[in-house]
């Protein structure tokens, strides 16, 4: 996993904004939902892919997991990234029991922004599933 300084400080500066926003009246807040899209590609035991999306702050600093499907249970989570400036991530699943025969997937989470009275939802999103090496 790679540790962004200035993506702490952005976080801590949003995590702020929306704390004022939820603490405001509801009366007048207004919702923007966003798309976001996750993509996937592996070559050999590494996954990689971006998150796209329209507006540049659903792009950056966005939690993905990494996913193996699991047949008759949930998924399991194999590794986890943040997105870069450029919406790139990337991920090499630790111990390889079962990785190289098994399916994929990446997942990004909802994230949410407010600010002076509008709360901007950076909606969720699922990849399609890839074989390791794919």
């Amino acid at each position: 996993m790679r540790a962004f300084p200035r993506n702490l400080a952005v976080l801590a500066a949003l995590l702020a904004l929306a704390s004022v926003a939820l603490a405001s009246p509801a009366t007048g807040t207004r919702m923007v939902k966003i798309r976001s899209k996750v993509t996937i590609q592996s070559h050999s035991l590494v996954f990689h892919g971006k998150v796209r999306s329209s507006n540049s702050g659903c792009r950056e600093g966005r939690k993905v997991k990494l996913k193996r499907v699991v047949s008759g249970g949930p998924d399991q989570v194999v590794g986890r990234d943040s997105s870069d400036s450029r919406g790139r991530w990337r991920i090499t699943p630790q111990g390889s029991a079962g990785i190289s025969l098994g399916h994929f997937y990446a997942r990004v989470r909802l994230s949410s922004q407010g600010a002076a009275g509008t709360i901007f939802v950076c909606r969720a999103d699922r990849s399609r599933t890839v074989g390791a090496g794919s």
